[in-house]
């Protein structure tokens, strides 16, 4: 199973992208990766200040506008959506959100592209009987490594420790 893992993070629940990442991974090694950040300046919330903004203190800006993210993020999803299982921890509102800004920003050739379905990590982890809000506590209490050394808010991290849950939790 091909899974393209989406983590995103957004100024406020339902504002503009300002990182993304993406791990394709199949039969548990990572195949391809997205990573995209613009300029923190523009960002207003301020528990998205606090909380987020700190653990990607190592993720390069790549873009200086959303728009520019998301395009190249549509891109990288284009190259990669054949044959992928699209996952998200809790894929609304954030990452839905984004699949339809571009989307929307094309219509008329993009309405039959985006991911169909996308499936929740969260749906998944509580039908296997485990906290669905939390793909962490889900990995620590079965021993699963996630590939990538960074911390929850960082888009990348949050993508891997999504699909390590997932492989696992799909496999039961």
């Amino acid at each position: 199973m091909k899974i393209f893992s989406i983590d995103a993070e957004v100024d406020g629940l339902y504002g503009p992208s300002f990182a993304i990442a993406v791990t394709v991974r199949q039969d548990g090694v990572e195949i391809a990766s997205f990573q995209g950040r613009i300029p923190d300046d523009g960002i207003k919330d301020g528990w998205v200040r606090e909380k987020v903004l700190p653990a990607l203190s190592d993720m390069k800006v790549t873009h200086q506008t959303t728009e520019a993210l998301e395009e190249a993020f549509w891109a990288f999803w284009s190259d990669q959506k054949e044959g992928s299982t699209v996952i998200a921890h809790c894929g609304s509102p954030v990452e839905s959100g984004l699949f339809r800004r571009c989307v929307e920003r094309n219509f008329a050739e993009r309405q039959w592209n985006g991911p169909f379905p996308l499936h929740e990590v969260g749906t998944l982890l509580l039908a296997v009987g485990a906290d669905p809000g939390s793909v962490d506590n889900y990995n620590k209490r079965h021993g699963l490594v996630v590939p990538f050394a960074g911390v929850a808010h960082h888009p990348m991290y949050d993508a891997a420790a999504a699909a390590v849950a997932w492989e696992h939790a799909i496999a039961k």
